[in-house]
């Protein structure tokens, strides 16, 4: 586009078997951001970035917003000031998000409506027991309405909901449920699954969570205030230079 864990039942089993990979490039050009801040429009120094096949990637900014405009200009979100997002295969909506969700619609109509509109990335599994399975361990009913949820409740469906479709580019804004305390059944699910989609698959995050990062990711790319790119290397090179020069990483813990 341009602008301007565990053993786990049968079936579950069947949701890891993802197909091989596809042949993987998304390559970023001359790419422009726009965010507003107090009405004021700032647009950011062009972006040039190639993600390669099976490459995990963590993006480090000290500006928030440039880290979820990028990863928004990269699903198609949001519309850059310019340049060109290049994809071979199919790239994921930021895990966890909303998305297209319509809150008056119980958690199992929203589950199959994007089975409808994402059938030939669904994983091969049977959609229903799959929901079951994450909803009967965080205590929901699939026949509750999505807006009737809490707040951290609505979280958790948006995350398993992501995790039940296969792409090609992963894009991880947050670590929440996918990290935390062993003992807790909801999240080694969700990590089982998810490190069984990223198998071979390009991953791109702007999580601020290290043990993430190190448990995920290879490759650091460390964008200044006005996203030019000012560091990049292995992931240790860039935690390092990024703390040796004082860098925040807004949210780096």
């Amino acid at each position: 586009r341009c602008f301007g864990g565990k053993l786990l039942c049968s079936f579950f089993f069947q949701a890891l078997n993802v197909a091989a990979p596809h042949a993987v490039t998304l390559k970023l050009e001359d790419l422009v951001l726009r965010f507003n801040r107090k009405e004021k429009t700032l647009n950011t120094t062009p972006i040039n970035r190639t993600f390669h096949v099976g490459e995990r990637t963590a993006i480090l900014c000290d500006n928030r917003r440039i880290r979820d405009e990028l990863l928004g200009s990269i699903y198609g979100l949001v519309q850059p000031v310019s340049g060109c997002v290049t994809q071979q295969g199919v790239v994921s909506w930021p895990l966890g998000l909303k998305g297209g969700l319509d809150g008056k619609l119980t958690l199992l109509q929203n589950m199959r409506f994007l089975g409808s509109l994402y059938e030939d990335r669904l994983a091969p599994l049977n959609l229903e027991k799959f929901l079951k399975t994450f909803l009967d361990c965080a205590e929901l009913s699939p026949r509750s309405r999505l807006k009737d949820l809490k707040s951290k409740d609505q979280k958790v469906f948006y995350m398993v909901v992501a995790l039940a479709f296969s792409f090609d580019v992963f894009l991880v804004p947050s670590a929440q449920f996918l990290m935390g305390n062993e003992k807790d059944q909801l999240i080694q699910y969700m990590k089982t699954v998810f490190e069984a989609r990223i198998q071979n698959q390009t991953l791109i995050t702007t999580s601020g969570n290290k043990r993430f990062l190190r448990d995920y990711c290879d490759r650091g790319l460390a964008i200044g205030p006005s996203g030019q790119k000012i560091f990049e290397g292995s992931l240790e090179d860039c935690l390092v230079w990024m703390k040796s020069s004082g860098s925040q990483a807004d949210g780096i813990e």
